[in-house]
């Protein structure tokens, strides 16, 4: 128990977060149900039509809702899809955390040295997850509780505890997953690889609902499996096979990952490449890109930019063969063909197009900051940074240079999907104009660059909760651009999200006011990291 009761304390701000998390996204949804949908049944169920329309067409995304006319049904589609995203992105980075980051900070040795063995202590890792991701669920579905009954309705407390129980479920599974993957990748690279991993997953799933050449696939996503319960809604049903399924999963990985971590070394993977040797020296490096600045940072991050500039090219030329899949049969309603020609000026690919890529471009960029600022958290409390300064080298150089690696890095990625973009369009017969993708996609770099800034003022004053509090950041930002219309906030408090600020550049141009309100946020931020770190002592 007490293994438990310490692993529970490692993991209680992402209880207490995604507890407060999930209790908020559910209230504000509920809320915003009976705001758009109305009292009467005739509004309520045309209301459902439009709703099951749209979700239909968008399905790439989240899975088309059922009986969205009800707060259940509504919640279903609109908090506990997103939810699951969030679920597994805290699973995550938890179970990162728990596989490497202990051992990087030097806590496995303290717990090992206490006689405990190396099979407990990651079984009570995996019950501290176990129970933080219980306790969210459950305050999920609290927060629907709340919004119905403010509404004057109610929902089945037996279906509420089902939609925690998946969604606990899919947590769990995604955790035991990473932690199999972090056996055998090294510490930095285990977010990334399990990332990855995850994210493919995912897509495999919602791809398959567009492309049917995916179907023999999606059995083996765990996002497949949480989409069979509906519980929520009225005509939806709790899989109890599929549930069981990803518990069993999560137990199947949880066994693997402590079969493998008992069988390598403490901050080694369980393989291993093997290296050339060579004569011991203790002479500096003779490579001029590790004396160069910027040229150093790009270099350590060679692979990973590779991989994030390919894999966000190749999901950019998938949304481009998706947005022509999704508009043709638009296009042949004749209602829907006029109402496009009248509001969009016949641009349909390019407003949806605009819509469907960028959006998740967006989302894609704002994760390429946060992994980067996590790495810089990181180089924190491992004592790298430490050795960085004590060069010497003064600590405002260390945040220029961060700030200008992230920035080649961000233009990398982005010049790269924007290729890919426009050539698939091409392939597509899509007419965009290469000056507003131009322009699109560069407006990328100081999106990304809003996140990296207020990620290093954070990781100057805190470095521990850097990830937590930045990715916090990050989906308020984006939940203010879904509630704050549906609310009716001033323009003032939509300004306040990064993704409102970005606008839509590819329909209709820059908005400059949103890009100098974004380049006066990185300048500001990244001169107030500046001074912070240089008052705080490292690993501090």
């Amino acid at each position: 128990m007490t293994a438990i009761r310490l692993a529970l304390r490692l993991g209680r701000w992402g209880l207490v977060g995604f507890a407060g998390l999930g209790l908020f996204v559910t209230t504000l949804q509920a809320f915003g149900f009976y705001q758009v949908a109305g009292r009467s049944p005739a509004e309520r169920a045309a209301f459902g039509r439009a709703m099951t329309q749209l979700g239909t067409q968008f399905s790439i995304l989240l899975p088309p809702p059922v009986r969205p006319d009800t707060v259940g049904g509504y919640v279903q589609f609109r908090a506990f899809g997103s939810l699951a995203v969030l679920f597994a992105i805290w699973a995550l980075v938890s179970a990162a955390g728990a596989a490497r980051g202990d051992e990087e900070r030097g806590l496995v040795e303290v717990v090992l040295a206490s006689g405990l063995s190396r099979t407990r202590w990651l079984g009570a890792r995996i019950a501290g997850f176990a129970g933080s991701c219980s306790a969210a669920a459950l305050a999920a579905t609290l927060g629907l509780e709340i919004g119905a009954a403010a509404g004057g309705e109610s929902v089945p407390v037996i279906a509420g505890l089902e939609a925690s129980a998946v969604l606990a479920a899919l947590g769990l599974c995604c955790y035991g997953l990473t932690l199999v993957i972090s056996q055998f990748t090294s510490a930095r690279n285990a977010v990334a690889v399990a990332g990855s991993v995850l994210l493919v997953l995912f897509l495999v799933n919602s791809l398959s609902r567009t492309f049917d050449s995916l179907l023999t696939w999606r059995w083996l996503s765990p996002f497949r499996y949480y989409e069979l319960s509906r519980p929520l809604s009225p005509d939806g049903t709790f899989d109890v096979g599929a549930t069981l399924a990803l518990l069993a999963t999560a137990l199947a990985s949880g066994a693997l990952a402590a079969l493998a971590f008992a069988r390598r070394d403490l901050g080694s993977p369980l393989l291993r490449l093997p290296a050339r040797t060579g004569p011991v020296t203790y002479d500096a490096t003779a490579g001029w890109w590790w004396r160069t600045p910027i040229v150093r940072g790009l270099y350590e991050q060679r692979i990973s930019l590779l991989v994030w500039a390919v894999g966000v090219a190749a999901l950019a030329a998938v949304f481009v063969v998706l947005t022509k899949t999704l508009v043709q049969p638009l296009l042949a309603v004749p209602v829907l063909r006029h109402y496009f020609d009248t509001f969009l000026d016949g641009d349909v690919y390019r407003s949806f197009l605009g819509f469907l890529w960028f959006n998740i471009a967006q989302l894609l960029l704002a994760g390429f900051a946060i992994a980067q600022v996590a790495r810089w958290a990181a180089e924190d409390t491992d004592g790298r940074l430490e050795l960085v300064v004590s060069n010497p080298m003064p600590r405002a150089r260390v945040v220029v240079e961060r700030a200008i690696v992230l920035t080649i890095g961000a233009l990398l990625i982005v010049a790269v999907s924007g290729a890919a973009v426009g050539v698939e369009s091409h392939i597509q017969s899509i007419d965009v104009d290469p000056t507003l993708l131009i322009e699109a996609c560069l407006l990328l770099v100081p999106f990304t660059l809003v996140f990296a800034a207020v990620g290093a003022l954070i990781a100057a004053r805190s470095p521990r909760a850097t990830v937590g509090l930045l990715g916090g950041f990050a989906f308020a930002s984006y939940l203010i651009t879904e509630l704050g219309p549906l609310f009716k906030w001033p323009a003032w408090a939509l300004d306040l999200s990064a993704f409102k600020l970005y606008g839509e550049p590819l329909t209709n141009g820059i908005d400059r006011t949103g890009l100098t309100i974004m380049l006066s946020i990185v300048v500001v931020g990244f001169a107030t990291s500046i001074i912070v770190m240089q008052r705080r002592d490292i690993g501090g």
